[in-house]
């Protein structure tokens, strides 16, 4: 069995870890980088060495994953999160990760790069509504689609659920010590340091919030923000939470 995970800068090494642990049904699972096993990356002769079941994940618009997904029918489990903080946390993977960015630019900068487009894996908004209608027409994969503000903040019911879609049997004290597990201040201690070639790296994981981007958008940026929203997410039927002590959309 394959595992496509396809988040949209949403929690990608969190629900890496998850699928790992359910799928192996233990907790000490081989420290890797999610880098190892994403599909644009790696050649496909080294993926097709990799043993079944095992977890690929990619950045990438349906119309871009491998021509043959029809044929193989892997399960693919695709995870969202509210585009406020998506923005915050690429801004800050850019202007972090010197070894693969030459960013040095103000975060105001780089919001107009993201809502542009003009940053990695091109347009959010177009590739969330991509993915919105491949979902609605959906009649020929199995897709599981989740929210990243759902996994903060029910992380037992949510990985229940991708056990359920997974169709691993995992009893209630086992989906709980993986919530343990893969909590950000565990998954900081245990993967924080590692690179696609197994060397350290300054540690990627940053806060893993909902809500921060409170604390980067100025009131104009956030009115302006809305705006570009309404105006490019018309007619969709997504709704996403953009803080746990609120309902604004």
């Amino acid at each position: 069995m394959s595992v496509v995970e396809i988040p949209d800068g949403a929690g990608t090494h969190w629900l890496f870890e998850i699928c790992r642990m359910l799928l192996a049904g233990r907790l000490d699972v081989e420290v890797i980088s999610k880098l190892n096993l994403m599909i644009e990356l790696v050649a496909q002769d080294v993926l097709d060495q990799i043993e079944s079941p095992r977890v690929l994940n990619s950045h990438v618009a349906f119309s871009d994953l491998p021509t043959d997904l029809a044929v193989k029918k892997p399960k693919i489990i695709y995870i969202r999160r509210n585009p406020k903080d998506v923005a915050v946390s690429f801004y800050n993977h850019s202007y972090k990760l010197k070894e693969f960015y030459d960013y040095n630019g103000e975060f105001k900068d780089y919001l107009e790069l993201f809502v542009n487009g003009k940053v990695d894996y091109n347009s959010w908004f177009d590739k969330v509504l991509d993915w919105e209608k491949v979902i609605d027409n959906n009649t020929e994969y199995s897709i599981l689609d989740l929210t990243y503000e759902d996994l903060k903040a029910d992380p037992i019911a949510e990985i229940r659920k991708i056990s359920d879609f997974l169709q691993v049997k995992r009893n209630e004290e086992f989906i709980k010590e993986i919530c343990d597990a893969c909590s950000f201040s565990k998954m900081q201690q245990r993967k924080g340091h590692i690179m696609a070639d197994g060397s350290g790296q300054s540690n990627i994981y940053r806060k893993g919030e909902v809500g921060d981007w409170k604390n980067w958008f100025t009131v104009a940026q956030n009115e302006w923000f809305d705006r570009i929203y309404s105006e490019k997410m018309a007619g969709s039927k997504l709704k996403f939470r953009y803080s746990f002590d609120e309902d604004e959309k």
